[in-house]
């Protein structure tokens, strides 16, 4: 019975995450998303990556978004790799500096997905 309750939450987690971060995108909600995050993330603005622990991506990303201003979010494509367990989700954020293609990876780590790549291409 346990066993089955871990699964359906599980299942819960993982078919939310994804509609949960796109109305945070939307809204430029920071918090929300960091909720998701991997104990490090790579981040990426146009051709700069980095890599960050949680805190950091949380003060870096909220400090982008205060500055594009965040108006709507649109996903566009979704999948998942067969061969490594991990998610993807290609979006397009609509802001006052126009608009910028968003790419996440997700891993999965006992059953659980964190955002583990987050790219913001203008």
């Amino acid at each position: 019975m346990v066993l089955l309750l871990v699964f359906l939450q599980a299942n819960l987690y993982s078919q939310d995450y994804m509609s949960t971060i796109s109305t945070a995108m939307k809204q430029g909600d920071t918090r929300s998303i960091a909720i998701y995050f991997d104990n490090t993330i790579d981040l990426t603005f146009s051709d700069n990556t980095n890599t960050y622990s949680k805190k950091q991506a949380l003060v870096i990303i909220q400090n982008f978004f205060n500055k594009i201003e965040p108006r709507d979010y649109i996903p566009q494509q979704r999948g998942k790799s067969q061969s490594n367990n991990t998610k993807f989700n290609i979006g397009s954020l609509y802001t006052s500096n126009g608009i910028y293609k968003v790419y996440m990876l997700f891993i999965v780590k006992k059953g659980v997905y964190f955002l583990k790549e987050l790219r913001f291409e203008k």
